[in-house]
């Protein structure tokens, strides 16, 4: 079994200009930070929340509201997508809710960056029948509607945001 069904960073959600990393535990859907140091390593992990299991994807989306801070999305089993803003002094705040019945046919999220160049976090999903969409980010914590971007996607096992 994986000890960790979840690797993602959100950026830096601790204040020190290091991006962190967040994974959750698959046996007891505990999610820690591993903040990032100077020398290239992690640090001893931290929890963060005990039971994260009803979250079917959590994906680290970068500063989604424009306070240089790191954030979280979540979907939960009832496509819920929730978001969680980062901190910045390595935690997240309440929950709010970003849209209801949300990309129930999505294997994959990733958030991507700003790949629309207009200085705003964007999505990109790949449904199960391989078509690849962007939600681009409102700069509030919001996303634009989906457009279809791409097709063909079925044969990857993953998306990646880039570096």
């Amino acid at each position: 079994m994986t000890r960790h069904d979840v690797l993602t960073s959100p950026g830096d959600i601790s204040g020190d200009g290091r991006p962190d990393l967040i994974a959750r535990n698959t046996a007891t859907g505990t999610v820690y930070l591993y903040k990032g140091t100077s020398t290239g390593k992690l640090s001893a992990r931290v929890k963060l929340y005990a039971n994260w299991k009803t979250y079917k994807k959590v994906v680290g989306v970068g500063d989604l509201n424009g306070d240089g801070i790191g954030d979280l999305l979540a979907q939960d089993k009832a496509n819920t997508l929730y978001r969680y803003y980062g901190t910045g002094k390595g935690s997240f705040g309440a929950r709010t809710k970003v849209f209801a019945g949300w990309g129930g046919s999505y294997d994959v999220v990733v958030g991507a960056g700003d790949i629309t160049g207009d200085g705003k976090a964007d999505l990109v999903a790949r449904d199960t029948a391989g078509n690849l969409y962007r939600q681009s980010g409102t700069g509030k914590g919001a996303f634009a509607a989906r457009v279809k971007i791409g097709s063909g996607w079925q044969g990857y096992k993953g998306l990646f945001q880039p570096t």
